[in-house]
Parts: structure tokens; C-alpha cells; sequence
């Protein structure tokens, strides 16, 4: 195993980590361990304003950076002759980092559209196509509830996004578990 592998194996072992502290998130009245999918469920269940989201916190821009960090250990993608989408996957949270900080609400899909890219390099090229489908699921679910939260509660899209962010977590540990094995 090379150091690239170990250190982004590590990254997705602690995007998972961080993922399912923000399920305990949720119990508390603590919104900045909240990651935003979780504040995504919040708004959609009914519990938390569209506002909250407004609020750039900590927990957000190091999931983006970890799962940029995450998705690099593929490099240079499943089956190797991938560059261009590979780019595109690791390209799309750590710009999603700029953009949330320039605008305190958009950027962070980014983690989901580099998700859905390196889901379908792994579905196209049967290298990992259990783990490719998991991790298309679990982003097409929550671009879904990302970009149809509006004001108003859906109880559509906190399912959504619940069964889409248990995807999420599953597919982050499975990547954990490829890239430091």
C-alpha cells in the first residue's frame, strides 16, 4: 500500500467518522457538528429555517477537503485511463470550498458530484461496480434533497436524504476500506 492510499484511506475513514457524528449532531442543540446534509434533513423534517444553512461552518469545509482528499487515492481512476473524470471527481469538493466561502450557501453538492463521478468510473470499468452503485445512490439522493430543499418541510426529501446520508456514510467506509487494503 503506498502513501497516497494510507493517507486517503485515512481521509474517508474520517469523512465516515464525522458523517455519523453528525447523525449524534443532530440530537444536540450544538448546529456546528451539524454537517449541512444533516441541516438538509432538519429543514426538510420540519426542525431547523432555510437560514441555518447560511452559517459556513468548520465541519462542512473539512468534509469537502477530505473527500477531495478521499477520492485522489483512486487517482488516476479505476481502471487508470481516466484522467479527465478523475479531475472532475477530486476538482469538485475542493472548488466547492471556494465557492462556499465566497458565497456562505452553495459549493458544498460538490462533495456529491465528485461522488457520482468516481461511482460511475467504478461502475463503467467493473472495478468496484457494489461500491460504484452504492455511491451513485447515495449522490443522486442527496443532489436530490441538496437542490429541492426549499422553506417549506418535505417529507419526501428528509427520506431522501436520511436513506441518501446513510449511503453516504456505508460508501465513504467502503472507500476507506479499498484504499487501506
Amino acid at each position: 500500500m503506498g502513501t497516497t492510499s494510507w493517507v486517503s484511506g485515512l481521509a474517508g475513514t474520517i469523512v465516515t467518522l464525522t458523517l455519523l457524528a453528525g447523525v449524534a449532531g443532530f440530537f444536540t442543540d450544538r448546529l456546528a457538528v451539524r454537517p449541512w446534509l444533516v441541516v438538509l434533513y432538519g429543514i426538510n423534517a420540519g426542525h431547523v429555517s432555510r437560514e441555518t444553512l447560511r452559517a459556513v461552518r468548520p465541519v462542512d469545509v473539512a468534509l469537502l477537503l477530505l473527500a477531495g482528499g478521499t477520492y485522489a487515492g483512486f487517482w488516476p481512476g479505476p481502471g487508470g485511463t481516466q484522467i479527465l473524470w478523475m479531475s472532475v471527481a477530486i476538482a469538485q469538493p475542493l472548488l466547492g470550498i471556494v465557492i462556499l466561502l465566497a458565497t456562505h450557501l452553495w459549493g458544498r453538492s460538490g462533495l456529491m458530484g465528485g461522488a457520482l463521478a468516481l461511482s460511475i468510473l467504478m461502475i463503467f470499468n467493473a472495478t468496484s461496480t457494489g461500491v460504484g452503485w452504492l455511491g451513485a445512490a447515495a449522490s443522486v439522493l442527496l443532489l436530490a434533497g441538496d437542490f429541492g430543499t426549499t422553506d417549506r418541510p418535505s417529507r419526501l426529501l428528509a427520506t431522501c436524504l436520511a436513506v441518501g446520508y446513510g449511503a453516504l456514510i456505508a460508501w465513504f467506509g467502503w472507500l476507506a476500506i479499498l484504499l487501506l487494503t
